[in-house]
């Protein structure tokens, strides 16, 4: 860049500032959306959709730990030529996890009619049995990428009092203090998609 082009562009940048140093509250406003808005068409002509883009395949996770059988993928190899990222070579030993209760295991694994509600409304099921509810204020990020929340500040949990008022129905830990009969049936008003049976 030679010294006439620079001296132009600090000349041009030194009266920009002092233009927008003299701007209203309005008119600054107004000059970001312009450029804003600007920039963002311009990101949009910059966008390249390949439809050329190759599928890749991992392949099936056939490989074994020779320790704790944790199943890997073939690349997954150290350069040892080990599997090492679950147990390290034997050496972390975790108790095995006890068996889940006999009804548990028939409803996440077999086909009836009773497993197929409970699969498809587990998290009712779960809310029915929960003893407070979680608060937090969520701020949905900008763009358009895949859905995501962040939690902005702490997170709570919101414990209701012992009794309902007259205008909320019972729920979390209120339904805890009920006789288990007339507990289930507020629960069912709840959740009016779940069984009756699958809350004992």
């Amino acid at each position: 860049m030679n010294l006439s082009r620079a001296v132009g562009y600090i000349i041009r940048n030194e009266q920009r500032r002092t233009e927008r140093s003299q701007e209203t509250v309005q008119e600054s406003t107004i000059r970001r959306r312009i450029r804003n808005e600007a920039d963002n068409r311009r990101r949009t002509k910059r966008v390249c959709i390949r439809n050329d883009v190759e599928e890749h395949n991992c392949g099936t996770m056939s490989e074994q730990c020779g320790f704790c059988g944790a199943v890997y993928w073939k690349e997954e190899k150290n350069t040892a030529h080990k599997y090492t990222k679950c147990c390290h070579d034997g050496k972390v030993q975790l108790p095995a996890f006890p068996d889940a209760p006999e009804l548990l295991k028939v409803l996440l694994t077999e086909n009836s009619p009773d497993a197929k509600n409970y699969r498809q409304r587990i998290r009712e099921y779960n809310s029915a049995f929960a003893f407070a509810s979680m608060g937090a204020q969520i701020k949905p990020p900008r763009g358009t990428g895949p859905y995501c929340y962040r939690l902005h500040g702490q997170v709570y949990h919101r414990v209701s009092p012992l009794y309902a008022s007259d205008q909320h129905k019972e729920s979390y830990g209120q339904l805890y203090i009920f006789d288990s009969s007339e507990a289930t049936e507020k629960r069912l008003s709840n959740n009016q998609n779940c069984l009756q049976h699958l809350y004992i």
